[in-house]
């Protein structure tokens, strides 16, 4: 019993003790100044969150960077979650045909996103909000977190949620397509009319919200996200090490570059497709073969979603089959 009163004592003081430290006291201030907020509002938040080491090592250690795209691929365009986003889209039908309407996004590529950060809202999360981002604010110092914390209490405050309870990613990322505070407070679409956004608890708001992201960052109605072209003979049997060694006037897999089909055919790839917008080209080894990918502005507009070319091309390769199983 006492031991459990000691580390009781021990906890709370170190909640208080957040309070105290200079670079709070400093986000208090910045807090209060720029939103609604007042500072009792900001202190009742901050002495609840204690730096989650586990997010830390979550951070560390994201497939994104890490992982080779067959290991990535694999973990995101499986058997299931294929079937399962072909259910996804035969239970939620008339909401996305109605958001595709509105939003012109369309309803295979909103529920890979889903697929993708949530399996379809079945995994929200094993961290709360407050923690991971109190910890990215705050361990070492990141203005772009801090802004993040800050629009966390803004939603918290507005949606009478509790930001130590509710269920988030690593980063802080909320609801059924993982929005960080910012977008969820920017882009957020009460689609079901029932004056909240609640991308926990109401699928309308949870889809149109994907939608409302992707049309706001430029989505393109209709055109291609992805094209798959010829690799050529130069560059037919090369593995994930011999790409990585490559020397090119260009970055290759890095959403970043943009170049024409002219600057890839001048470095030895034979496709005939022609092909206007600039590209971001791809090249990956996948299933035992060498592909050329060629991304398109919708593509990047999905790394807007999340930076990283792996990414956005496993949320375009598992829409695809979603629509395929849906259409059989």
């Amino acid at each position: 019993m006492m031991r459990i009163l000691l580390m009781f004592l021990i906890i709370s003081f170190a909640h208080t003790d957040v309070l105290k430290r200079a670079d709070v006291q400093d986000f208090i201030k910045l807090a209060v100044e720029s939103s609604e907020l007042t500072k009792e509002e900001v202190e009742n938040y901050l002495v609840k969150a204690v730096a989650s080491e586990k997010a830390q090592t979550a951070r560390q250690n994201q497939p994104e960077v890490k992982a080779t795209w067959s290991r990535y691929r694999n973990r995101y365009v499986t058997s299931s979650r294929i079937n399962n986003g072909a259910k996804f889209v035969k239970e939620n039908f008339e909401i996305l045909e109605s958001v595709e309407r509105d939003f012109g996004v369309s309803k295979f590529y909103i529920a890979s996103i889903i697929g993708c950060e949530t399996n379809y809202g079945s995994f929200l999360g094993t961290y709360n909000p407050l923690d991971t981002i109190f910890t990215r604010a705050f361990e070492p110092a990141n203005s772009f977190w801090q802004k993040e914390l800050i629009q966390l209490f803004i939603l918290s405050k507005e949606y009478n949620l509790d930001p130590k309870t509710i269920k988030s990613s690593w980063s802080g990322a909320l609801g059924l397509g993982q929005f960080i505070p910012s977008s969820y407070n920017f882009y957020g679409v009460d689609y079901d009319g029932d004056g909240l956004v609640d991308m926990y608890n109401s699928q309308k708001d949870g889809i149109a919200s994907v939608a409302n992201y992707l049309r706001e960052n430029g989505w393109k109605t209709g055109s291609f996200a992805v094209s798959e072209v010829t690799v050529g003979k130069k560059f037919s049997n090369l593995e994930d090490d011999d790409i990585a060694k490559l020397q090119l006037p260009f970055n290759l897999n890095n959403f970043r570059t943009k170049i024409t089909v002219n600057d890839l055919l001048k470095e030895g790839f034979e496709f005939d497709d022609e092909f206007n917008e600039k590209i971001s080209p791809l090249l990956v080894y996948e299933q035992g073969k060498t592909k050329l990918y060629l991304g398109f502005d919708n593509f990047r507009v999905i790394t807007k979603y999340n930076r990283s070319s792996k990414y956005a091309l496993a949320v375009h390769q598992l829409a695809l089959e979603i629509s395929k199983r849906f259409d059989e």
